[in-house]
């Protein structure tokens, strides 16, 4: 297999399982990809021109491709999975995401996109690969001079079987969606981010926009050459940072959906600037750091639906969110929210989300009010959460005192250490650190013991 960043990488196209070896010898033979090339498999990745034809399975109207964007920390990375069953993986976060695929019932990744060699996008990457069936891989041609991508070189090395593609425009279909590879900027004229290989994802209507840590000088070159489309869903470039937005790039694309794939940072991210950008285009800016995993149902009339925190990763969750699609709803055990004789902690759970911030900035049993969780009241009335208690997986308990509150849109943090309570702030008290950086699990639980919100990281 051709190594990334080599001078000239061709992409090998097995048409059948069978006819691997013809291919092979094609290829040596100097047989290349014309510069839009269509990827055609027999089976995952299929020919562009094969989708909506005889070929094609008669899929339902409300049959929906996944876009996800899992709650990796500060990094990326985003799960497409088509009606089909056919998977994209793009990106893989700083650390492992295999579990969180694992959770999400994924077995085989048939197309994975690097967008760029830094680590908070590749750091996962020669996990999946060592860990799964990994068809065909995708990058920019460029490499790096780090530890993390010399790893990925190593795992790519290991899987001969795996397809290189290299991010030329070129068309690739992922079932019956359509992924749009765009121009990058010639190699050797800009940094790592502003060469980020740059995706338009359609299904139907549905457009998706995935563009890694593009900065001002790509989104600017897309721009002027007329391939940003109007798009349903935008993956905010770089972490939502003020130099990963253009006014013309958000004017040209008027996203309905903004993503913003962030953790705890040092960078500010997400910048005020493109929060401020965002929402003068009319855009919903949903977040991991705060929505745990976000999954964006697209439908082929260009129509969306929701799933936030770890219902993600639970099949056939769907969600309250109804702009376009007021029939997508949120079902708690098999019952639709907000019905008549809903339990109460059914209907909490529909509206409180929680996630938290372990690893705390140096040592984390001395500075345990570094690590804290977070709950979150989405919904349209306060609730009453005194009683309600929350644990880690090791069964940390801190219980909310009588009269605490979770005000309709607001929030409470519960810090591990000591202080001064307020409505706001709450501590547990501990003498050392509660949760695992490594991965753990937040359960609330109301007064009566029933369980309201589940956080897994």
């Amino acid at each position: 297999m051709p190594a990334p960043g080599s001078a000239s990488p061709r992409a090998i196209a097995l048409v059948t399982a069978g006819l691997g070896t013809c291919a092979l010898l094609a290829v040596l033979a100097g047989v290349v990809f014309p510069q839009a090339p269509r990827d055609g498999y027999a089976s995952g990745l299929q020919a562009s021109g094969a989708a909506g034809g005889a070929g094609s399975p008669s899929l339902p109207s409300d049959t929906a491709l996944r876009v996800t964007f899992l709650d990796v920390g500060q990094g990326d990375a985003v799960l497409l999975q088509a009606p089909e069953g056919q998977t994209a993986l793009v990106d893989a976060g700083r650390y492992d995401v295999v579990p969180l695929l694992r959770e999400m019932g994924v077995e085989r990744i048939d197309l994975l996109v690097a967008t760029h060699p830094h680590a908070d996008h590749i750091g996962g990457m020669a996990h999946v690969i060592e860990s799964m069936p990994v068809r065909s891989y995708m990058d920019n041609g460029d490499p790096h001079a780090t530890a993390t991508y010399r790893r990925l070189l190593a795992a790519l090395d290991a899987r001969p079987e795996i397809t290189y593609l290299e991010a030329l425009p070129r068309t690739i279909s992922l079932g019956s969606v359509e992924i749009e590879v765009l121009p990058l900027l010639r190699r050797g004229t800009t940094d790592h981010n502003n060469r980020s290989v740059t995706l338009v994802v359609r299904y139907g209507t549905f457009t998706a926009f995935l563009s890694g840590d593009s900065e001002i000088r790509q989104l600017t070159d897309l721009v002027g050459r007329g391939v940003v489309p109007r798009m349903t869903l935008l993956k905010a470039p770089h972490h939502g940072s003020d130099n990963g937005f253009t006014p013309a790039f958000l004017r040209a694309g008027r996203p309905e959906v903004v993503v913003i794939s962030v953790g705890r940072n040092g960078y500010g991210h997400p910048r005020p600037a493109a929060l401020s950008a965002y929402a003068e285009i009319g855009a919903r800016v949903l977040r991991t750091d705060m929505d745990g995993h976000v999954g964006i149902q697209g439908y082929r009339d260009g129509g969306y639906g929701v799933v936030r925190g770890q219902q993600v990763a639970l099949p056939g969750t769907e969600s309250t969110d109804d702009r376009d699609r007021i029939r997508v709803r949120e079902a708690v055990a098999g019952r639709a929210v907000g019905g008549g004789g809903v339990p109460a902690a059914a209907a909490a759970a529909a509206r409180v989300r929680v996630s938290v911030h372990a690893d705390a900035p140096g040592d984390d049993h001395r500075n345990l009010n570094g690590e804290y969780a977070v709950l979150q009241n989405q919904g349209d009335r306060g609730l009453a959460i005194g009683g309600w208690t929350l644990c880690d997986g090791a069964n940390h308990c801190f219980r909310f005192p009588a009269r605490a509150v979770l005000a309709t849109g607001g929030t409470v943090v519960v810090y591990t250490g000591s202080g001064r309570p307020d409505s706001e702030r709450y501590y547990m008290g501990m003498g050392r650190a509660v949760w695992n950086n490594s991965g753990d699990t937040a359960t609330l639980r109301d007064g009566t013991g029933a369980t309201v919100a589940v956080f897994r990281y």
